[in-house]
Order: structure tokens, then sequence, then C-alpha cells
């Protein structure tokens, strides 16, 4: 994004939460645990969120206390807090400096109904979950780019479970913009009880991280997107990526590598006979990208055109 697109979307952004305070709604700051080195405006926003909020009491072997999400209220002198988190927020969801590794600290700006210390506590227990697969889990929802990818592969009853006393959970999407999660209808054929999450769910979650590696790519050529085409790539990139694992592909670089290729050749580029002949040369020990390697411009662009 250019300094300017980022001054735009800073100006809506802030018009947006400002209104919802405004009408008294009581919101939350979301800020994550950052590895790298943090500027001294971010460290500035750190010490508030220490010293004004609260920590959101996750409890995980693997995690060190150190590393815990904070919360901070923005009533009053505090939503002096929002413009500079809506600042850093938009700096850090460059996908340049993604790719660096730099992450996401921002977590977003939450809508509590109710007590908010609750409402962590609430959310804190949805972050460590059992798996069918095997063992805990520690879901990262204080991750914009998590949270974003993992919300439509929810249905009514999970979403609304999840979310419990967070009327709102607004974030900055992968294109810049601000998006308030919204509950899906409820369609009335949910299965299970919504705490608990099935097989299926969670061989879609270990999709996420390739997912992501491969918008991030994507996003990198194409700036500028908007919710909607957004929202479209997030649909075609896991239809695309169930299809690798379908086909076979397990690492992380190969199923991003088929999901780019979704993005920029065709959605089912996959069905052209010059991918099936690579397809059907595949051993057990085979990697995408090796299997595609000898494909040519020309056969790339022949496979965009020709694709149906």
């Amino acid at each position: 994004m250019t300094d300017q697109t980022i001054a735009n979307h800073a100006t809506a952004v802030l018009q947006c939460l400002s209104d919802k305070l405004q009408a008294e709604k009581q919101l939350c700051l979301a800020l994550d645990y950052s590895h790298r080195a943090l500027s001294d405006e971010e460290l500035q926003l750190d010490e508030a969120a220490k010293l004004k909020g609260f920590v959101v009491p996750l409890k995980h072997r693997s995690l060190n206390p150190e590393m815990r999400p904070y919360w901070l209220p923005l009533a009053g002198k505090n939503a002096e807090h929002l413009l500079p988190s809506i600042e850093q927020a938009l700096q850090e969801a460059s996908p340049d400096l993604i790719a660096e590794g730099n992450g996401r600290r921002v977590a977003g700006w939450l809508e509590i109904t109710g007590d908010a210390k609750q409402a962590a506590l609430h959310i804190s227990q949805q972050m460590i979950r059992f798996s069918p697969l095997g063992g805990k889990h520690l879901l990262r929802l204080h991750d914009p780019a998590v949270l974003w990818a993992l919300w439509p592969l929810l249905n009514h009853e999970q979403q609304k479970y999840l979310l419990g006393p967070v009327a709102s959970w607004s974030l900055i999407a992968p294109n810049g913009q601000l998006i308030a999660l919204q509950i899906k209808p409820d369609a009335g054929n949910n299965k299970g009880t919504p705490d608990i999450w099935g097989r299926q769910l969670w061989q879609d979650i270990a999709l996420i991280a390739p997912f992501n590696q491969a918008l991030l790519a994507y996003l990198a050529q194409n700036a500028d997107l908007q919710i909607e085409q957004l929202d479209h790539l997030h649909e075609l990139g896991f239809a695309a990526i169930k299809r690798a694992r379908l086909l076979g592909f397990s690492d992380d670089a190969d199923l991003a590598l088929f999901t780019q290729h979704a993005f920029t050749i065709h959605p089912f580029f996959d069905r052209h006979p010059l991918l099936q002949k690579c397809l059907a040369a595949r051993q057990a020990d085979s990697y995408y990208g090796g299997l595609v390697a000898e494909l040519s411009d020309s056969d790339w662009q022949s496979i965009a055109a020709n694709t149906f």
C-alpha cells in the first residue's frame, strides 16, 4: 500500500470505530505479542495496554506467559490510543513486511457486551482446543491473517459460540481495509455441538498457513483489491488447496504454489491436459513444484487460455 492509500484507509477506519465509541459501545483494542523489535510508537502502545488494560488469561504449556495478548479498553482518555493503533495496524499489514516475517501485532478492535475481562476469558478458552487429529492446539485468534481465513470455514453456530460475548470483531483484512466479522445466517443444517470441531474442519485449519502464503504472494502483485474480491479469493483458494490435498500433496510450499496457480493462471488450471499429464507422472515422493518445473511460459499461457 502507498502512503496515500494507508492514509485513506486510516481515515475510513477511524471514522467507523469512532462512531462505535460515540454510540457508547464498549470497544477494546486487542494486541498480540510480537517477536520483532518494536518502534517507539509501538512500544508506547504496548505499554499503555499493559498499564491500562489487562492480559488475556491464556494458559498453554507451549506458551510463555509473557507472550499472552493484551486488551485495552478504549473508553474515556484511552480513546487517544485508537488512531495510533489504526496507523500501526495498517503499516504492519503490508505484504512486503509480512513476507519479511514481521507478523502482525494489532489483532483488531472488539465490541464487547457485558464484562470485558469475562469476554477475554471466553476468548482465551476458545484459543485452546482439542483436535481429533491429536493433542491440544493453540488457535491464534489474535493473528488477523489466521482469524480472517478461519472465519468463513465456520458455520453459524461455531461462529456464534467462538465469539460469545464479543458482539463484533473488527480487523484489518489482508487488503488493508477494515472488516467486521459477521456471523453467518443460520442455515439450519448445523451438525454436532458448536464447541466441538470435527476432523474435516481441523484439516482445513491446517491449510490456512499455505493459503496465506499464496494470498500474500498474490497481493504483492495485485494491490487495492476490494473486500468482495478478497472473499472470492478465499473461496477460490480453499477450493484449490483442498484439491491439491486430495491429489496427495502435503508440503506447505507445494500447497501454496498450487493455490497461486489457481489465483494467477485459472481457477481450474489443473483440469488442463498438460497439468493432467504432469500429475499422472506423480510418484509417492513427488513434489508439485518439481512436477511442473519443466512447463514453459508458453505452456502456462496455453493452460490459462484453454482451461474451461
